[in-house]
């Protein structure tokens, strides 16, 4: 169920909603996007708000950014967030909030639209921030967005490949939620919604996209989001931070190299291959990889034009270990490092 505190518009072309949701209430507002987005695309969007604009740009959101975010966001009227992007732009977004509430300042009214479906970010009350390459997380209830907005036409220009990355993210967030040791009856109706609706449609939004298949997949980001709302991320995601801070790999695809080793790591798991239709946790590891190479994406670090020696005392000793703690099967250097060895 959606939170309480939490409204949530949806369907194609549904962005166009957005001035009757804050026209009159908020007639300044803070912009943030990504630079894809072109708000000469969208004619009329913020006609008769005052809009301070901030485009971002780059896979991960460090901690000076928050900082020259807010010091811009102060120095105006505003009195609305509007994120308008992937994750990154809406974890800046969320980064602003923050400040306030460390500073005592009112909390900006927060909107999240994504344009891409993979974070669910739009859907959580935390948020990923880096300092000196390391990752950290913002936690406020505050942090969940008022106001969330699911127009799938937003995600029509997005490519196959950042398609499938994306994608990946949310399958990878769904699995982990479902498996994680604070999994709840709640959190794992949530990730099946989205396992569910991701075999649907994950490749056939990568290869031929259709309305249909892109509003399946921004729905099925938002149940990811929700499930790990609730739980948080395991293996996969600690692991996966060292390859997108140190060898620029896109979260999704760091996130996925992982993800089918752990089946094994993470062995039994027989409630999730019955809900996947394989018969065990090599059936599991089989088929995911099977759907990664069939989007394009890398199962092996020599897929990534990493060598796989030449990092792995590296990854292992970066392990975030704040999100291994939710892992079924607990932190073992030697078994992760010959299961990387073995099938990576």
């Amino acid at each position: 169920m959606m939170s309480a505190a939490q409204r949530l518009i949806q369907g194609e072309n549904s962005i166009n909603q957005l001035p009757a949701a804050i026209k009159n209430r908020y007639p300044s507002v803070f912009l943030i996007t990504g630079k894809h987005f072109q708000l000469a695309d969208h004619p009329g969007l913020f006609k008769g708000l005052s809009i301070t604009h901030y485009v971002r740009s780059g896979a991960i959101v460090e901690e000076e950014e928050v900082e020259r975010a807010f010091n811009e966001f102060s120095n105006n009227t505003s009195q609305a967030i509007v994120a308008i992007g992937g994750g990154s732009v809406i974890d800046l977004a969320k980064g602003i909030v923050y400040r306030c509430i460390q500073l005592g300042l009112a909390v900006p009214y927060f909107i999240a639209i994504p344009t891409t479906a993979g974070s669910g970010s739009e859907a959580t009350h935390f948020a990923v921030v880096y300092r000196d390459k390391k990752k950290y997380s913002l936690v406020h209830e505050s942090l969940l967005p008022q106001l969330v907005v699911l127009d799938p036409v937003l995600t029509y220009s997005v490519s196959p490949y950042q398609t499938a990355v994306s994608g990946m993210d949310a399958f990878s967030q769904a699995i982990e939620s479902f498996w994680n040791v604070n999994a709840t009856d709640e959190s794992k109706r949530f990730a099946t919604g989205c396992i569910e609706w991701w075999e649907e449609s994950f490749l056939k939004t990568v290869g031929q996209p259709s309305p249909g298949t892109r509003r399946k997949m921004l729905m099925a980001s938002n149940l990811a989001g929700r499930a790990i709302n609730i739980t948080r991320t395991t293996g996969p995601h600690a692991l996966s931070y060292y390859l997108t801070t140190n060898h620029d790999i896109p979260h999704g695809q760091a996130v996925a190299l992982f993800l089918p080793a752990f089946f094994l790591y993470n062995a039994p798991q027989e409630e999730l291959c019955s809900l996947l239709k394989v018969r065990n946790e090599s059936g599991a590891r089989e088929m995911i990889r099977q759907i990664m190479e069939q989007a394009g994406l890398a199962t092996s670090f020599s897929g990534l034009n990493l060598d796989k020696e030449n990092v792995l005392d590296k990854l292992l000793d970066e392990v975030n270990q704040e999100r291994f703690a939710n892992n079924p099967a607990p932190f073992d250097r030697e078994k992760l490092k010959q299961l990387i060895r073995e099938y990576l």
